[in-house]
């Protein structure tokens, strides 16, 4: 079975039916581990609803600290902690510079179920280009900066069967993103809110459509909809500056990644 992404959740703090806080789920093939990309509220929840245990998460990659991108990883922490749970891999989390910091905090606040003494952690650094790469098995992972916060960042996946997916986390329109989602087969791109309204450090539908047309993506899977912004007049708009194929994200969609070519 060819790799897939699952949304977790493709709205924001904001309760909205169907569009839960950022979080979804990759799993390159059928029987082998899951990562997650984000891990806001309710992502945890989620995995059981779209039929993915919690014991075969091997890795969570943050994209920025906002709350409704990482709040659950303090919920995953105490999860881990059950004496009933039996984990099928480490985990691994992976995130900007900052996110041991993160939970050391999280640890003093919340107490020491809130910090996972096994888990590591990965901080990225960018290099001199602007990157950072890391190499998994069967995994790499890139990421640039997205300048929606000063440490957030965009993260790619290629999997070793050639099937790849960008999330661009939060982002202003910026060529950085555009090129790491350069052909990928799914591009997830945050979509926030209606041209005419946007706001500094996210996208519009039209500006989400101009990085997908400079990346030439395969798909675009537009999300993070702040209400009142309706995920179906956020493709309407974008296709008018985007020809390729264009979805809203809904929370428990599957996407395959397929490998089609042209």
């Amino acid at each position: 079975m060819a790799a897939t992404w699952t949304v977790l959740g493709a709205g924001t703090i904001l309760p909205r039916k169907g569009l839960g806080c950022a979080g979804y789920a990759l799993r390159p093939a059928r029987g082998e581990k899951v990562t997650l990309f984000d891990c806001g509220p309710g992502t945890l929840r989620m995995l059981a609803e779209v039929g993915i245990a919690l014991a075969e998460v091997e890795r969570v990659v943050i994209s920025h600290f906002h709350l409704d991108h990482c709040l659950d990883l303090f919920s995953l922490a105490f999860a881990r902690h059950s004496p009933s749970f039996r984990p099928l891999a480490p985990l691994e989390i992976v995130g900007p510079v900052g996110l041991a910091l993160l939970f050391d905090r999280g640890e003093h606040t919340l107490g020491e179920w809130a910090k996972n003494p096994e888990a590591a952690i990965t901080e990225v650094s960018l290099d001199t280009g602007g990157r950072a790469t890391l190499e998994r098995e069967g995994m790499r992972l890139t990421c640039v900066a997205t300048r929606h916060t000063s440490e957030a960042l965009a993260w790619r996946a290629d999997l070793a069967d050639g099937a790849s997916v960008c999330y661009s986390g939060d982002t202003k329109e910026t060529p950085e993103v555009a090129e790491l989602a350069r052909e990928v087969d799914l591009f997830a791109c945050e979509c926030s809110h209606a041209d005419g309204h946007g706001v500094p450090g996210h996208l519009t539908p039209s500006s989400a459509a101009r990085l997908a047309a400079r990346a030439a993506c395969r798909k675009l899977l537009l999300t993070h909809f702040y209400p009142p912004l309706e995920p179906e007049d956020a493709c309407a708009a974008a296709a008018r500056s985007f020809n390729g194929a264009i979805e809203a994200a809904r929370d428990g969609a599957v996407h395959v990644l397929a490998r089609v070519r042209v």
